[in-house]
């Protein structure tokens, strides 16, 4: 099945969107704002363990890293769907 050229733009651009949320969601909230907020709770209960701390810590240096990753892979697929009407033969 041959998909028109218009609607390959508008699959790109939602893999791109869902791509680019995703990745915000994952990288900004999973693995920055959460660990964050679970190091805040820990030093002001007094519960905080060197464990966890460098366990979060570890997660708030791979969340650029992770989001990019995210990104990227959904921008291959959107690719192959823009690209799909420029190399006809």
């Amino acid at each position: 099945m041959k998909l028109s050229e218009g609607a390959c733009k508008v699959i790109a651009k939602l893999i791109s969107i869902v791509g680019a949320g995703l990745a915000l969601f994952v990288a900004g909230y999973i693995f920055l704002i959460k660990p964050i907020y679970t190091i805040f709770t820990g030093f002001m209960q007094d519960t905080l363990t060197s464990k966890d701390l460098l366990i979060n810590i570890v997660l708030i240096f791979l969340a650029a890293t992770v989001g990019g990753g995210i990104w990227i892979v959904f921008d291959m697929i959107a690719g192959i769907f823009r690209d799909m009407h420029g190399k006809e033969e």
